[in-house]
């Protein structure tokens, strides 16, 4: 039996959550897979028993069967991408497979990375786990929203980031949209189609809906 360790509010485990949710799969109902929900507030993901799994004290972590460990966001979406479902969220042939990479790397390194960044910087929260620099919060910020120009030139026009179908790159601008609300970033003001694109996903797949009772 695998199991996959989450914390099912936090951007980089709602990847995998989502991803299989895109394809029809309710993690919960899988019966190759025991998820094992990692309680952030109160440090479950450093407790010496997660650290033996993952030194580095990060979620996703997904453990297979022979005991090998994926831990890092995009190679836990990676595999369950290529196992389970019928279609691949990570592009359907090559040029695609690099449309989705293309993408899926602004929005996570220009939107998402520097939203997380500034949160990290400025939440109390973060202040006993890492040395906050109040000064990166600005900049941070500043350089998230600038990005999001580029989607939403991309967006024009169009359901989706690349063809005709979600993909990878629709989940990680999407949560970086959503995360951005903690930062007082109001996805819904961020331009018509990043409006309307938001919406479309947050309707499927917000934390709400996606979080198990």
């Amino acid at each position: 039996m695998k199991t996959l360790y989450v914390t099912r509010t936090a951007p980089n485990p709602r990847k995998a959550l989502i991803l299989l949710a895109s394809k029809g799969i309710d993690v919960d109902d899988m019966d190759d897979i025991t998820v094992v929900d990692i309680d952030f507030a109160s440090n479950d993901q450093m407790s010496d028993a997660f650290t033996q799994i993952n030194p580095m004290q990060t979620v996703p972590v997904l453990k297979l069967d022979d005991g090998t460990i994926l831990n890092d966001s995009q190679a836990v979406c990676e595999y369950l991408d290529r196992v389970y479902g019928e279609r691949s969220v990570m592009g359907n042939d090559v040029v695609q497979r690099a449309q989705v990479c293309s993408m899926r790397r602004i929005a996570e390194f220009e939107v998402l990375y520097n939203l997380m960044l500034a949160f990290q910087h400025s939440h109390p929260s973060k202040a006993q786990l890492v040395e906050q620099v109040p000064e990166f919060v600005v900049p941070s910020i500043a350089r998230a929203t600038k990005a999001l120009t580029y989607f939403e030139k991309s967006l024009d026009g169009k359901e989706y980031l690349v063809g005709e179908q979600l993909s990878f790159a629709d989940i990680v601008l999407y949560l970086g949209l959503d995360f951005g609300k903690i930062l007082k970033v109001n996805p819904d003001e961020q331009g018509e189609n990043l409006a309307r694109f938001y919406n479309m996903m947050n309707e499927q797949f917000s934390i709400k809906k996606m979080t198990k009772a």
